[in-house]
């Protein structure tokens, strides 16, 4: 519909004369065009008169429960344009109250698409422009608008399909009403007539408002994130020298050169960068605030294994054929636990923290006669809901001993963490508010206003969805976090440099072993194993604590470890995703 226009004259009876047009662009064949006419108590439509422009429909009327339906039946073929005439007298339409004269015009909401525009106008039977008073709702829809002589003339810009257009005037008392052309009301209404539209006015006027705060909240809200960045995630460019200087207050090692790679002979062949648990190593360079990984806790149980509280061995051949282990399965091994080690360590408990503890307890309860294969335990561990929670227990305790504020600085994630989720709720309460105060029909301007909001709502669930990504953004390494990171993200480049391995291997097979330890506290593991497979030979290797786990990581797909990954569901207790601190590659 691209234009529709409606000449509307009152008489001094107050009986209103309506003549309307409306132009039509078809895009396909239709049957009929029609006009509804809705009619309320009170109210009648008469001399009731419709053609369309050449001759292009035959008019008919349908009465019905709600008014009248002006019918437009077209040809076949539908012409691509035409124009539907019709005009009718309205009686009741007007009421008079006792101080006042009062007339509602109303582009009806039944429309199904838009209408390019609605132009009219409206002749009062008065003397006097300044004696009539009007206003349109939404007004945002009324593009000219004024009076002249008792001339209303207006138009509108598109009114959307299932939107109204109201037009609401009064003008002077009709003198000796008459029943029969208009509704009679013995009541003052203008002071209320006044009342009801100033407060429209006012929500219009706070609307407008409203869209401006809430255009500088979604400014706020996309622009806090880089301040926090700015403040608490960027990293603070500290001098060479006095990171050397805190290097060697704090007893990591001798003071180096930082512009130079370090020396791979010096620091790796005999030493470890820091005197950590893999577990603590792994939350803090893989974890999330101090949660260990999956490698954390395989990192922990290769790390008892090393240590001779539990032993790894290849099955024996009355062992392999009660396994039945599927040819595309890797080869299947034995966790046999070291009782005379495991009671000594029970009786001093300073040997082996609480989280290495929960492990040989998890193995005692499963392996009976003191020994289990792999295959069996991770059967029974397999999407249990228990070891979910023996998992999530063990990494609160392994977080317990990371201390990780003596090396991240964390202030930043927090802020965003709180902030991502204040605006989340915010959002949603605002969006409730707004709609149910300023009804989208009546003010459809607040479709702008909830359209922002809905995108500030994006944001914050975005944010708040995704906030573990956030964690090395809005976070910073201290200064000892930087030289802890420094030391084992080089001593992790060391293990996977083939080529440094060679020139610079480890003294024997047990500093291998204990190297694959921190490889797999690393999430390296995989390619440290097939490191030490070129370089080491083989009489050597068939001593390794590992080397009936070596099958696991020499298969395209990191087996081990995975014993949680369908128990647990995914963002809780344990984290599965990135690493801690806004350093390169320092999250795999």
């Amino acid at each position: 519909m691209e234009e529709a226009t409606t000449n509307i004259t009152i008489d001094p009876s107050g009986v209103v004369h309506v003549e309307e047009a409306i132009s039509y662009t078809f895009d396909r064949n239709y049957s009929y065009v029609y006009r509804m006419l809705n009619t309320s108590t009170g109210e009648s439509i008469q001399n009731i008169e419709g053609y369309c422009s050449d001759n292009g429909c035959k008019f008919r009327v349908e009465t019905n429960p709600e008014g009248y339906k002006l019918i437009g039946e077209l040809p076949d073929p539908t012409p691509e344009n035409l124009t539907f005439f019709v005009s009718y007298d309205h009686y009741g339409a007007v009421k008079v109250h006792n101080d006042i004269s009062e007339f509602h015009k109303l582009w009806g909401e039944e429309w199904e698409r838009p209408l390019g525009s609605l132009k009219g106008s409206i002749t009062f039977p008065v003397k006097n422009e300044n004696e009539i008073r009007y206003w349109t709702r939404p007004a945002v829809y009324t593009q000219e608008e004024g009076i002249e002589n008792n001339v209303l003339s207006l138009r509108t810009k598109e009114i959307p399909p299932s939107h109204w257009y109201e037009i609401r005037t009064v003008f002077p008392r009709i003198e000796s009403p008459n029943s029969s052309f208009v509704q009679v009301d013995n009541a003052e209404k203008l002071e209320e007539i006044l009342t009801i539209e100033k407060e429209y006015q006012q929500k219009e006027s706070n609307l407008e408002s409203l869209y401006r705060i809430t255009s500088y909240f979604l400014l706020f809200v996309l622009i806090f994130p880089f301040l926090i960045y700015i403040i608490y995630g960027k990293e603070l460019k500290t001098d060479y020298e006095e990171k050397a200087d805190y290097e060697e207050k704090t007893n990591y090692g001798k003071k180096i050169n930082y512009e130079k790679k370090i020396n791979y002979e010096e620091k790796y062949k005999r030493e470890l960068p820091a005197d950590s648990k893999p577990a603590v190593v792994n939350a803090i360079m893989k974890g999330r605030m101090g949660i260990p990984t999956m490698d954390g806790f395989t990192a922990t149980f290769m790390d008892l294994a090393n240590r001779g509280y539990i032993s790894l061995r290849n099955l024996k051949p009355e062992e392999i054929s009660s396994s039945d282990i599927p040819k595309s399965e890797p080869e299947d091994f034995i966790i046999e636990l070291n009782y005379d080690v495991y009671f000594k360590a029970k009786g001093n408990l300073s040997e082996l923290e609480d989280f290495e503890e929960d492990i040989l307890s998890l193995l005692k309860d499963h392996a009976s006669k003191r020994k289990i294969s792999w295959k069996e335990l991770r059967k029974e561990l397999d999407g249990r809901m228990d070891f979910y929670q023996f998992i999530t227990s063990w990494s609160k305790k392994v977080q317990t001993h990371t201390e990780i504020d003596r090396f991240f600085q964390s202030t930043g994630y927090l802020y965003m963490k709180w902030f991502s989720r204040g605006i989340l709720i915010a959002a949603i309460v605002y969006y409730i508010t707004i709609s149910g105060y300023f009804p989208s029909d009546e003010f459809p301007q607040v479709s702008k206003i909830n359209a922002l909001t809905a995108l500030i709502g994006i944001l914050g669930f975005f944010m708040t969805k995704n906030s573990g990504m956030f964690v090395k953004t809005f976070g910073r390494w201290t200064p000892e976090g930087n030289l802890y990171y420094e030391h084992w993200d080089n001593f992790k480049e060391y293990l996977t440099d083939l080529s440094a391995l060679k020139e610079y291997p480890p003294e024997s097979i047990k500093t291998w072993d204990l190297y694959l330890v921190y490889a797999a506290s690393l999430g390296v593991a995989r390619q440290a194993f097939q490191n030490m497979s070129l370089i080491v030979p083989f009489e050597q290797l068939k001593e390794s604590y590992f080397r009936p786990i070596s099958y696991y990581y020499n298969q395209s797909d990191h087996r081990y470890g995975n014993a949680c990954s369908s128990s647990c569901p995914d963002g809780e207790g344990v984290d599965i995703g990135g690493g801690l601190g806004n350093r390169g590659d320092g999250a795999e």
